[in-house]
């Protein structure tokens, strides 16, 4: 029976809980400063809100590098030589760290890659499943693996909503003029992942927290997520009674077993404080 260990960047949000309950590797990606740059992970994330705050400027993000999987990949050897590693990478299109990988990778055997086409919390539900995927088939192949990572990745879907549109105004995802028109007329855009992209998807009218549930009911209408796959994201700053309202919809809807995550430097650079996500997987269509 092979032994798998799965790779993926610190981009994909786990959470410590399902990091340790499947030994999970997380390769960092960065964030840039000033002139200094910081392994996502190695700092608290309300800096870089400070940092926004202080210089006006945004803090710009890096995936992983050929060296920071090198590094990964080397240690895992180490430890279990016989071991086949899974890379499940963050979004290709969106960052240097699937190639990153694939270089790294050539000076060693028994590394398979595979696309995620999901950031953050989308691509956290893909390796929870496949991590749940393997311990359900111990005795699967690389290939078959692999595969699974394909069919369910074009079923996962995730949707997040900004609190403020500061930071893809900053980050040029928003122009000034649909910036202001947003604030005067409180609208809310969602933002969700096509094709490895993240996009524009949906716009809500109204506070934040009735833009949330309207995010989720449109959520929960258009696919048909598996219960037990639903993942919650939330930038640092969400206050607990957001919490709970977001706990108590998903108990309305079934759901009892979704796990809350704190967003990572990364995606809080794009999404600024106290931006929400949700990530399911879709079940397959009889």
């Amino acid at each position: 029976m092979r032994k798998y260990i799965i790779t993926t960047e610190s981009g994909s949000d786990l959470s410590q809980e399902i990091i340790d309950r499947y030994n999970i590797q997380v390769v960092p990606m960065h964030v840039t400063m000033e002139d200094q740059t910081y392994p996502d992970g190695s700092f608290d994330v309300q800096k870089i809100f400070d940092y926004y705050e202080e210089t006006g400027n945004l803090s710009k993000t890096s995936g992983s590098t050929p060296q920071d999987n090198y590094e990964v990949f080397k240690r895992i050897f180490a430890e279990h030589p016989d071991a086949y590693i899974i890379h499940i990478a963050y979004s290709a299109v969106t960052t240097v760290s699937f190639n990153a990988a694939n270089i790294a990778a050539k000076d060693f055997k028994n590394i398979f890659h595979v696309d995620s086409k999901h950031v953050s919390v989308g691509a956290a539900a893909i390796v929870k499943a496949t991590a749940q995927f393997i311990e359900d088939n111990p005795n699967t192949s690389p290939e078959e693996i692999i595969a699974f990572v394909e069919d369910i990745r074009e079923r996962t879907h995730m949707v997040f909503l900004p609190k403020t549109l500061l930071y893809l105004k900053a980050g040029g995802r928003v122009s000034n003029l649909a910036f202001y028109g947003a604030n005067l007329l409180k609208i809310h855009p969602s933002i969700s992942l096509e094709n490895g992209y993240l996009v524009s998807s949906g716009k809500y009218r109204g506070s934040y927290e009735s833009c949330l549930k309207k995010m989720f009911n449109t959520f929960f209408k258009n696919y048909n997520i598996d219960p037990d796959t639903v993942l919650i994201v939330g930038v640092p700053g969400v206050e607990d009674n957001q919490k709970e309202m977001i706990f108590d919809f998903l108990r309305e809807k079934g759901i009892e077993k979704a796990i809350w995550m704190e967003a990572g430097a990364v995606i809080s650079s794009h999404g600024g404080p106290e931006a929400i996500g949700i990530a399911g997987i879709e079940k397959k269509a009889d």
